[in-house]
């Protein structure tokens, strides 16, 4: 329910040459917002009868976690780095893909640009992490939960072509990795409002 549009959604735009180009405009991330909003509800009020809280999925706001989740970025943006400096010199075509990548059309309103810069991070890290790798990594094992949470974040994503898998993936296994070991979602959620924002905020309108 979390997913599966998005998935098939983004799966659809690679098999049709799409991916990678521009895909996001206002109108599209104000559905995303919407729909994200609705089944973020939905599937809380789902949970919460089940037996799920914001204490098991490890989510509790404060300084420090806001603070871990900077420092996370950082280095999710350093191994990324140096990930896209490896790819981009092994391929001249990789080079010129990145320098065109543009995924964004026209401009965006700055509310829609902050409200999704806040509900994405929640709805994405939530599931992916807090629910996924929770209901997972006991019944199964640590590795497991981290590969199926990294699965399904890159099937959402591959509309953004191999440059943005580029990105996701190691995003995906450091997240997953460290709420795998540390269990507290907070951190993630302020790394992915930064990796949001920021890229957003350049298409806002003045």
């Amino acid at each position: 329910m979390a997913f599966g549009y998005s998935a098939l959604a983004s799966i659809q735009a690679a098999l049709a040459g799409q991916s990678g180009k521009a895909l996001l405009s206002e109108s599209n991330l104000t559905y995303l917002l919407a729909n994200e909003l609705f089944v973020l509800i939905a599937l809380a009020v789902f949970l919460h009868a089940r037996g799920w809280t914001f204490e098991r999925i490890g989510l509790g706001p404060n300084a420090k976690e806001s603070l871990l989740g900077i420092g996370l970025a950082l280095i999710v943006q350093v191994v990324y780095t140096i990930v896209w400096a490896i790819a981009a010199s092994s391929s001249q075509s990789l080079e010129n893909a990145g320098r065109l990548f543009n995924p964004v059309d026209g401009s965006i309103d700055p509310a829609v640009v902050i409200a999704v810069s806040i509900v994405n991070p929640i709805f994405e890290e939530a599931f992916l992490c807090g629910y996924v790798i929770t209901a997972l990594k006991d019944r199964t094992s640590q590795w497991a939960a981290i590969n199926v949470s990294v699965a399904i974040r890159l099937v959402c994503h591959l509309y953004q072509g191999v440059i943005g898998v580029i990105f996701i993936v190691p995003v995906g296994l450091i997240f997953a990795y460290w709420y795998s070991r540390q269990g507290r979602l907070w951190p993630l959620i302020v790394a992915h409002v930064l990796f949001d924002f920021i890229p957003l905020i350049a298409y806002a309108r003045l």
